[in-house]
């Protein structure tokens, strides 16, 4: 009998512990010890969700810096691709600091695909048209500009545009002007000719042609749909 007597009295004792322990708040504590998450003692689970709720989540959500996703133009067969290249002198290359110093300065901002984009001002997603390298694969290092240097930029939009095609054209080839200046480039066309005013005129009467085919086209395929 004698065991069974000292177990009876360590019972009480564990039982009247477990009732003082209670009474003074202390056992919720101990339970959340024994209940905590894998993040370390004395973190339950309902203070483990109300951490991840105040950093915004960021196992699960997507990051604030994390790249936006805009409105890119897409090409199809009946799509034009206009544009305008900046060269530096013969022999000469830009060195990326001033180059990017330039591009920025003009607004436009580097965004998918590693390259720069005009925004348009109505709608912040939608691209107007972009700058790429003339070397593969187009993109911009911004994390070497100290080291590195560029042998020229290609300015292009995509036509048709949610814009009127025309003052587009005329934007990008002022924009284009603008840049060039500021990193003392030459402006050429898309094969790297001189971009002289009579082959500037030459696009953009070949522009107007492709917009009045294109119209032309639109207004077509609306009468048949309605026949």
């Amino acid at each position: 009998m004698e065991p069974f007597r000292w177990i009876l009295l360590l019972a009480g004792i564990a039982l009247i512990f477990a009732i003082f322990c209670y009474s003074r708040g202390w056992y919720p504590k101990f339970g959340n010890y024994f209940t905590r998450s894998p993040r370390g003692p004395g973190v339950n689970e309902a203070e483990a969700s109300s951490d991840s709720d105040l950093s915004g989540g960021a196992a699960d959500q997507p990051q604030a810096s994390a790249v936006k996703r805009t409105k890119v133009p897409r090409l199809s067969p009946e799509s034009k691709v206009i544009t305008v290249r900046i060269m530096p002198h013969e022999g000469q290359a830009f060195p990326a600091e001033n180059l990017i110093l330039a591009l920025r300065s003009a607004g436009l901002r580097h965004g998918q695909f590693g390259i720069f984009h005009a925004h348009a001002d109505d709608d912040d997603e939608r691209i107007r048209y972009s700058v790429a390298s003339l070397v593969e694969p187009g993109s911009f290092d911004l994390t070497h500009l100290k080291d590195s240097e560029y042998r020229g930029i290609s300015i292009f939009a995509v036509l048709p545009a949610p814009e009127d095609g025309l003052q587009l054209f005329d934007d990008m080839v002022a924009k284009a002007r603008e840049i060039s200046r500021a990193i003392d480039g030459c402006l050429a066309d898309e094969q790297g000719g001189t971009f002289s005013l009579q082959r500037e005129r030459y696009m953009r009467e070949d522009l107007i042609e492709y917009l009045r085919r294109r119209d032309f086209s639109d207004e077509f395929h609306r009468q048949n749909v309605a026949e």
